[in-house]
């Protein structure tokens, strides 16, 4: 397990024995709130207070989703279509969160395109590894770190812009563009680190 979700697992254990929501409720619940902050970062690009808005509903979203799979395992409710339906609404709300604030922030389209082809691979290259190898594996750039960099990047780009230096810069990209680019480098990243996982689990 990796070191954050067992962190995870232990502050919110007690709380996960008493819910009375189901995990799969949970599951959509974080959806929910998910697209939710996308569709304010879609409208922040107008409206300074959506956008902050969206970030504390993704990091409600992200904490939601963790819990999920506590919730789980510390009631003894762990199924193979709850885990079908939590991979299922990750990846659409990687999509959506990506989505919404790149296009909320007028970020060029190539690079909107390209990011969340990038997002997606990065995310169904780690659910097939599972589903080739039987096996979860954390040593890769995941969606953590994803859920992570998308709370810090629209921050800092909501940042920017709130100062005036969100205008044209370095090589005809805007600071959106440049921090989509950022974000495409990483997703690029946790990819050839999952190619890379498959080929040793291969010849392990």
């Amino acid at each position: 397990m990796h070191p954050w979700r067992a962190r995870f697992a232990r502050w919110f254990g007690p709380l996960a024995r008493r819910c009375p929501l189901s995990p799969n409720g949970i599951t959509l619940l974080a959806l929910a709130i998910n697209a939710t902050a996308a569709g304010c970062f879609y409208l922040g690009g107008r409206q300074a207070g959506l956008f902050l808005a969206g970030i504390g509903l993704l990091i409600v979203g992200g904490l939601a989703d963790a819990f999920d799979g506590i919730v789980a395992r510390e009631q003894g409710k762990e199924t193979r279509f709850g885990d079908f339906l939590d991979h299922f609404a990750d990846r659409v709300s990687d999509l959506l969160i990506a989505a919404g604030w790149m296009m909320g922030s007028g970020v060029r389209q190539e690079l909107t395109l390209a990011a969340l082809i990038a997002i997606m691979l990065n995310g169904y290259l780690g659910t097939q590894i599972e589903a080739t190898w039987r096996e979860r594996r954390y040593d890769a750039l995941g969606r953590g770190e994803y859920v992570l960099a998308l709370v810090i990047l629209p921050f800092l780009s909501w940042l920017i812009a709130i100062n005036g230096w969100g205008g044209a810069g370095w090589g005809g990209l805007r600071v959106a563009d440049w921090l989509t680019a950022v974000l495409l480098a990483f997703a690029l990243l946790g990819i050839g680190q999952r190619i890379a996982l498959a080929a040793r689990l291969e010849h392990s």
